[in-house]
């Protein structure tokens, strides 16, 4: 397998961005794995924020409930990174 259909096989990451009129920050990153599941979290990572869903859309909806701030999705893009480190 090389590293291209890695990348190619890889979930989609993407953030889920919050803005007021202070400014914004990231409240949450997501795995899309294109098989109908969607795993969030905080961006902190720990016990707290964790969402199973079936699209990124999905997910962006528990957070467009808050009125006070506007929630948008930033999908990131892909690339292949050579940085080859194995164990042998």
């Amino acid at each position: 397998m090389d590293d291209r259909e890695v990348v190619a096989e890889a979930p989609r990451l993407f953030a889920i961005v919050q803005e007021d009129a202070g400014g914004g920050w990231v409240a949450a990153w997501g795995l899309d794995f294109g098989d109908g599941s969607v795993e969030v979290m905080a961006p902190e990572g720990g016990p707290g924020l964790r969402i199973s869903t079936t699209s990124a859309e999905r997910a962006l909806w528990y957070f467009a409930i808050d009125k006070a701030a506007r929630a948008r999705l930033v999908w990131l893009g892909r690339e292949v990174v050579r940085e080859h480190q194995s164990v042998t």
